[in-house]
């Protein structure tokens, strides 16, 4: 710990913490007004922990304590130490929605004395994965980044700029760029020898034995899905196919969107039916079902499991051999077949077997361009991690 946040409005409470921390090593930042405190949560200046009275400014109300907590959650992962004469109050508002993840916050009455609260910071920031991993990374990652733009610059501006206007296009194709800028990123992360030996030593000091347990499956959701909302219809989005009245007709994951270069007169989506593991043909048995969950190697089912839909962690299987077609719906029904948009739109509407549906983004599978079943299915898709550099020059 480096550095701490204090926001609190009694003088002589935040005099006594700041003196024990900055006695213990670490630099503080008071605040006793709610400015002061907006102004240090927006400003670049790191910090690694925050302390927070509950009735801060107001006598009788958390509303600035909450909207700070808010606050914070849009800036910065950071745990947060409420240190309150109002802990009862406190404890009964960890029921509420208050924007900032509740196993983040611990709650302390003010009869703890500065010297106890500091110790149980201490206590619970070696005790906590997710912030020694989040320290490394925040210091490494900010380092070799900085390292990545000195190695871009010598390559000069005329030639950067020819390739990456060539792949970044009108926009629609940023995630290429990002594709370079990561994959540069990550060499250089993982040829840190003493980043790789840190992070090897924290999870060795951090291991637990694992359990089939529904955190476990939110781990699964969170590492092989991505949540972000986009409009552009991408390779790997599992989705919903929906009638206008929003009824359900299947669920699917999109394996041929709008942006193939290898063919810009595309002018429908292909997707693949995804099935409920569950659910799927009757004549597989509990067996089977774990063989295709577990191996991946089924010729019929490709797994994807523990996809969050209607609030809920599920396991579907892609059916390999159902294939459906999203035809672009002639809005202006000038043409049997619609002059192509730029790119294929969640917003816009399309046409199954003659009838107009509307699709639903759930989420992506993260890196689906190496993902078996589109490889197997589509080989020739242009869209495979970054594109051939020398055919752009």
């Amino acid at each position: 710990m480096k550095r701490i946040l204090i926001i609190e409005d009694d003088q002589s409470t935040l005099n006594a913490l700041q003196s024990e921390f900055e006695n213990s090593g670490i630099e503080t930042i008071g605040c006793s007004d709610f400015d002061s405190a907006d102004k240090a949560i927006k400003n670049n200046i790191p910090f690694d922990v925050v302390i927070l009275d509950w009735y801060f400014v107001l006598p009788d109300s958390s509303n600035q304590s909450k909207l700070i907590l808010k606050k914070l959650r849009e800036k910065v992962f950071v745990p947060v130490f409420i240190y309150t004469g109002h802990k009862e109050d406190a404890e009964n508002t960890r029921g509420e929605d208050f924007g900032y993840p509740k196993n983040m916050i611990e709650i302390y009455d003010k009869t703890l004395s500065s010297h106890e609260l500091n110790e149980r910071v201490n206590n619970k920031l070696n005790s906590d994965l997710t912030y020694k991993i989040s320290l490394k990374y925040r210091d490494k990652i900010y380092v070799h980044l900085e390292k990545i733009f000195f190695e871009l610059n010598d390559i000069g501006s005329n030639a950067l700029g020819k390739i990456l206007k060539t792949i970044y296009g009108n926009g629609e194709n940023i995630d290429w760029n990002n594709d370079i800028v990561l994959t540069l990123l990550h060499r250089s992360l993982i040829s840190d020898d003493i980043f790789t030996a840190d992070i090897k030593n924290i999870l060795t000091s951090d291991r637990t034995e694992l359990s089939v347990t529904e955190f476990n499956r939110k781990i699964i959701n969170k590492v092989v899905y991505h949540h972000g909302k986009s409009d552009y219809i991408r390779n790997g989005d599992i989705v919903k196919i929906l009638k206008n009245d929003n009824s359900l007709i299947c669920y699917g994951v999109i394996i041929t969107p709008d942006c193939d270069l290898e063919n810009n007169k595309t002018r429908y989506l292909e997707l693949i039916k995804l099935e409920n593991l569950e659910k799927i043909n009757e004549n597989l048995n509990e067996n089977k079902k774990i063989n295709i969950k577990a191996c991946f190697n089924h010729g019929s089912y490709y797994s994807f499991p523990a996809i969050k839909t209607d609030g809920s962690l599920k396991d579907f299987v892609a059916v390999l051999k159902a294939k459906i077609i999203l035809q672009e719906k002639d809005i202006d029904q000038n043409t049997g077949y619609p002059e192509a948009s730029k790119r294929l739109l969640y917003s816009q509407l399309f046409t199954l077997n003659n009838s107009e549906v509307r699709i639903e983004f759930i989420c992506a599978k993260v890196n689906p361009y190496k993902a078996e079943f589109l490889q197997k299915l589509h080989t020739n898709n242009s869209r495979v991690g970054i594109p051939d550099i020398k055919n752009l020059l």
